[in-house]
């Protein structure tokens, strides 16, 4: 008689985004199969048993925010940065961080050979192929352009045949930034199909404007980005997308919300009722402005590696505010936006230099290794320049753990709903990922088991512990108090005890359905004052 689990795990403290309880749980086919306080023997005989020793076992972690396999040479020397992660790295550096399932994002540009988005999803999946995944995968698309054929015709396809039910909208970058006009034909679009729309939010003008006076006094080196950012420039591009949301009634999402005050925003709107969701992610709790000023080199542009966009805040006490926000339910996700270049490579940081035209007087543009070093020690670049963007999807999981859930501020269910069930349900992948049921047909067994706290020891991360493929971490040197010891992607071990043990394309593509979120407020509904009501009669 064959048994009737392939894999158990025992003496675990099994957490959901609602419960919390000491049993088992028993996997079959890769999906689970049973939760029980104890299995009998019978039933564990020949069975592959894992004893979580009292460790919490959650779902497996759903990173809806990561970056792989982009170009965006944008730079006026047709550098700029280059994803340091393809498929293969970046789901290794996923597995080994307790996350089985990412989404990232396939990128339409302004060129014309990317205006079919089916087009564009077909190229940036054979990327993904090309490779393989040690975890699952599914696919966001980047939409720059507001051509009304491609919106009416292709989206449909893109969510029956891809399983792409969400696109993301941008209010600053030049070469994917859309007007409020133009913000709203997709947004109407969006919202006729059942697609999330998630908008990055940060007022383009006003960077672009302080970019130029901060160069005007030649406050160009990496640490200037922050001040070229201020908080207020993501305060005043959320409010502006929950106006132009509001006006059409479509659900939105703000991708990695990094200040007190954007957060304010967004609880100030979900209060009143109105269907808008807020990622964060662990830059905003675990740097500052300071952070870029942290290396020391003769030019200081090492500290180009903390750049990203939003910056961190300027100081500690955004992050308590932040803290409250996820124990609160102002933000519905916890993602990474892993976003990876590399220091020592032209496409990567050192384009901050290469594409500062006064930086490269005389010098040689196609210099590498030792070359590309000694001229990032001599020279000052500019940030305007700079790739923004940080690795981050391993440690996404762990830093959450030892800043909020070992420190009291948020529950085991809340971190399971923040960094698993909430995405799932957001990206309509529930309760196939982010969850632990074993209804018919179940959930994929998808698991992460930490290691017990009382026998973890404390360790300082260093970059070469990791598994990605950027050369530098922006958490050098951080205490750490729990790591994932065990990553189970559709019931195969695939991270045991510090080490890989899946195989490249064990990860698949995942189809997605659309928002299980979405609330309808009446209110909004019937609101002239705020909504255009007439466009739906």
């Amino acid at each position: 008689m064959a048994p009737r689990f392939d894999l158990v795990i025992v003496n675990g403290t099994v957490v959901t985004a609602s419960d919390i309880s000491t049993c088992c749980v028993g996997i079959k086919d890769g999906k689970i199969k049973a939760l029980a306080y104890a299995f009998d023997q019978d039933e564990l005989e020949g069975v592959e048993i894992i004893d979580a020793e009292g460790a919490y076992v959650m779902p497996g972690g759903v990173d809806a925010h990561v970056h792989l396999c982009q170009d965006l040479k944008t730079g006026p020397h047709g550098l700029g940065g280059e994803c340091a992660d393809n498929f293969d790295t970046g789901s290794r550096s996923a597995v080994a961080g307790g996350t089985t399932t990412i989404i990232t994002f396939a990128t339409q540009t302004r060129a014309e050979e990317d205006r079919s988005l089916i087009k564009v999803v077909e190229a940036y999946n054979a990327r993904a192929e090309s490779t393989g995944s040690y975890v699952d995968y599914g696919f966001h698309i980047i939409i720059v352009r507001n051509d009304a054929d491609i919106l009416e015709n292709e989206l449909p396809v893109l969510i029956k045949d891809w399983g792409i039910s969400s696109c993301k909208l941008f209010l600053t970058y030049e070469t994917q930034r859309l007007t409020d006009s133009q913000l709203l034909d997709v947004m109407f679009a969006a919202r006729k199909h059942s697609i999330t729309t998630m908008i990055h939010a940060e007022n383009g003008d006003m960077i672009g404007w302080l970019t130029d006076k901060l160069e005007a006094k030649g406050m160009v080196a990496p640490y200037y980005h922050a001040l070229s950012r201020p908080p207020i420039a993501e305060g005043e591009a959320t409010n502006r997308a929950i106006s132009l949301a509001t006006l059409i009634q479509n659900p939105i999402l703000f991708v990695h919300v990094g200040s007190a005050l954007g957060a304010a925003n967004v609880r100030r709107a979900q209060t009143m009722g109105l269907p808008v969701y807020a990622e964060t992610c662990p830059q905003y709790f675990n740097l500052t402005w300071d952070d870029l000023k942290r290396f020391h080199s003769p030019t200081c542009f090492e500290n180009s590696k903390m750049i990203c966009s939003p910056p961190p805040p300027p100081d500690t006490n955004d992050h308590e505010d932040l803290f409250v926000s996820l124990q609160n339910g102002t933000f519905t996700i916890y993602s990474s936006d892993h976003c990876p270049f590399r220091y020592d490579h032209p496409h990567g940081k050192p384009s901050g230099v290469l594409e500062h035209t006064p930086s490269m007087e005389g010098e040689n543009h196609d210099c590498h290794g030792e070359e590309l070093q000694d001229l990032l020690l001599r020279k000052n670049g500019a940030f305007r320049h700079v790739p923004n963007g940080i690795p981050g999807v391993e440690t996404r999981l762990s830093l959450l753990y030892t800043g909020a859930l070992q420190t009291g501020r948020i529950t085991p269910q809340k971190f399971v709903e923040l960094t698993s069930t909430n995405p799932a349900k957001l990206y309509g992948l529930y309760p196939k990922k982010g969850a632990l049921m074993n209804l018919q047909p179940g959930s994929d067994a998808d698991i992460v088991i930490w290691h017990p706290e009382k026998s973890f020891k404390p360790f300082n991360l260093t970059n070469s512990m990791l598994h990605h493929n950027v050369d530098y971490t922006p958490y050098e040197g951080k205490e750490f108090t729990n790591w994932p010891r065990y990553t189970i992607l559709r019931g195969k071990v695939m991270w045991a005890n510090g080490e890989l043990k899946g195989k490249l394309r064990d990860g698949q593509y995942v189809k997605r359905g659309p928002n299980q979120l979405k609330k309808d407020s009446p209110r909004m509904d019937k609101d002239p004052r705020r909504v255009a009501t007439w466009l739906y009669e």
